[in-house]
């Protein structure tokens, strides 16, 4: 079984968005997603969500309180329900992906332990700005999968940081393989809870304008539209 974990919280547009990625999931195989939320007012999760998954909503105290980083908690909590022969697949609720990008990283998972897609895309949905990065070393959380030992990588990475875990992850861990493909984009700006990362403030993503939206629809398609009419103003 193939398991996805989540980690949110007072996000509830985006992680409308988080389900309707995973809905259209190609990955025929079960899969189990274990979503963490420590937001007061929970996610609206739907026990049938699609044929061959299981649902665990963990409702984690205490809620999230403006100012509070929890990323790492609300993972920890997570992957206390993850065995060390799951193959784990980490989605961040404010992200887009593609519809076969569970498909492609569970498949790169027969190549090494930690797996993860390089040169991370991120854009800034509010500041309509965007940036490649040439990361070849390490990748996003929210583009890693991971089996094995690797799991209890995981663990001490979130365990001894609340924040740039997965640097600490892929700096520490031997046996990994990176790959191309652009099946995520980091999304930025997006309603609800700010994010902790590189770019979720407007002017912290010092990158290329994109007025229009073209870069955009060129990265994610038709899903645009939908992160277009979602921007302030």
């Amino acid at each position: 079984m193939l398991t996805v974990l989540t980690a949110t919280g007072s996000r509830p547009d985006a992680f409308a968005l988080c389900k309707r990625w995973m809905a259209r999931q190609t990955y025929a195989g079960a899969v189990r997603w274990i979503i963490v939320d420590d937001g007061e007012i929970p996610q609206e999760i739907d026990q049938d969500f699609r044929e061959g998954w299981t649902i665990s909503h963990i409702r984690r105290e205490p809620y999230w309180r403006q100012g509070q980083n929890t990323q790492a908690a609300n993972l920890l909590c997570g992957l206390e329900c993850v065995g060390r022969d799951d193959s784990l697949i980490v989605v961040e609720d404010d992200d887009w992906y593609s519809a076969d990008w569970l498909e492609h990283a569970e498949a790169q998972l027969c190549h090494a332990s930690l797996v993860g897609e390089k040169r991370a895309r991120y854009y800034n949905v509010n500041a309509r700005r965007w940036k490649q990065f040439n990361n070849e070393a390490h990748a996003s959380l929210c583009a890693t999968a991971m089996r094995g030992e690797a799991i209890n990588a995981l663990r001490r990475s979130c365990e001894l940081r609340k924040t740039f875990i997965d640097m600490r992850l892929w700096r520490a861990y031997s046996d990994k393989r990176l790959f191309d493909g652009h099946r995520v984009v980091g999304i930025k700006g997006m309603p609800g809870r700010a994010g902790i990362g590189i770019g979720h403030k407007e002017n912290a993503l010092r990158g290329e304008r994109d007025p229009r939206g073209e870069l955009l629809r060129e990265w994610v398609g038709a899903d645009a539209e939908t992160y277009i009419g979602m921007a302030n103003g």
